[in-house]
């Protein structure tokens, strides 16, 4: 068995990158480059963009599971009831000849 390599974000890293974007969209300069007071309004904003899109991801990782446990857990089966329908129509056809 194989292991997994799954690369975790790197949260600081992202918010350096998008305090860069940020910087170079707002003045036009590299973040480096500016003030420190605007470095620092424009890396709080930064890692609020950053927090929100970790949340928005959660959010959708929720949803994906709360589905999955909806509609047969995620594994390819349908629910019970479902599966029981289903297997009720075959045994239904075959008697019937279909």
């Amino acid at each position: 068995m194989s292991a997994v390599n799954v690369r975790r974000p790197d949260r600081e890293e992202m918010t350096s990158e998008k305090a860069d974007e940020l910087a170079e969209q707002r003045c036009g300069q590299e973040f480096s480059e500016l003030p420190s007071w605007m470095q620092m309004n424009i890396w709080l904003d930064a890692e609020r963009e950053v927090v929100d899109y970790f949340a928005g991801e959660a959010d959708a990782v929720y949803d994906r599971m709360k589905e999955e446990q909806l509609f047969g857990g995620g594994n390819g089966h349908r629910p019970e009831a479902e599966r029981e329908d289903h297997f009720l129509e075959l045994e239904l056809g075959r008697r019937l000849g279909k």
